[in-house]
């Protein structure tokens, strides 16, 4: 507390210079946060105009400087509560380890393209990709080192995506990629030059499925039609990429 007067002192002596209010009367406000000092608010009238001032006027100056205190001690609480609420939201719109979008805000996100994509007839790509062998690479190595590989596999597809492009941990190994207004031959180009960068700096491969909106999907039947394109590559022995179209109500499956 002695360090807090020194530093009022100080602040009162420079306001006092600054203004040239070395006499007449004078009032402060501390500012306070709990422990925390915010400020000191410094009301000071010079001799020339203070002569004529009695007691209730000297109260009224007392009461606006505890209202202009007031004010500022309520800004700075709401930018401060602003800030965590942002932090706060963003931490919970990620998953953690990865950086990747958590399932629940990929979900929210890709209603969202659902509905563009419908409105303005634009293409609208789903790629779901699983690692391959993950399980036993996690048995083999540990768990750290998995935690490790699964987030150095999204940050390689996070530097690959473009900023409209969506990365979302759908759950274990398993990730979702949203691409906006690219079509199926684009979303299987973009598949086939991560499979290339993976094979090539990862000790791991990846089996991906990927689909195209279709006017009559919603959510759930956009990710169940790549979901089984998905299975359906591994199935066929991993560390590829099957498409799964959607044609006059039956599903057609795409071999690249």
């Amino acid at each position: 507390m002695a360090g807090t007067k020194h530093r009022l002192s100080k602040i009162r002596k420079e306001a006092a210079r600054l203004f040239s209010l070395e006499r007449g009367i004078q009032k402060s406000v501390l500012i306070l946060n709990l422990a925390a000092l915010l400020g000191l608010l410094y009301l000071s009238l010079p001799t020339a105009f203070s002569s004529g001032i009695g007691p209730y006027q000297k109260i009224l100056m007392g009461l606006l400087a505890l209202f202009l205190a007031a004010n500022y001690f309520q800004q700075v609480v709401v930018m401060r509560l602003r800030s965590q609420w942002a932090a706060l939201e963003e931490q919970s719109a990620y998953d953690g380890l990865t950086r990747a979008f958590n399932r629940d805000s990929f979900e929210d996100i890709m209603e969202e393209e659902i509905s563009r994509a419908r409105r303005y007839k634009v293409p609208l790509s789903l790629c779901i990709l699983d690692l391959d062998g993950f399980k036993t690479y996690n048995d083999t190595y540990g768990h750290p080192q998995g935690d490790r590989l699964l987030a150095d596999f999204s940050a390689r597809v996070l530097k690959a995506i473009r900023s409209a492009d969506c990365l979302a941990r759908f759950g274990g190994d398993e990730f979702c990629v949203l691409l906006p207004h690219t079509d199926l031959g684009n979303a299987e180009k973009f598949l086939n030059r991560m499979m290339t960068e993976v094979q090539e700096w990862m000790d791991i491969s990846f089996s991906a499925g990927v689909t195209a909106f279709q006017p009559s999907d919603d959510g759930l039947a956009f990710i169940s039609r790549a979901d089984l394109a998905l299975y359906q590559a591994k199935r066929e022995g991993k560390n590829r990429i099957r498409s799964l179209l959607s044609e006059s109500g039956r599903e057609v499956l795409v071999n690249f």
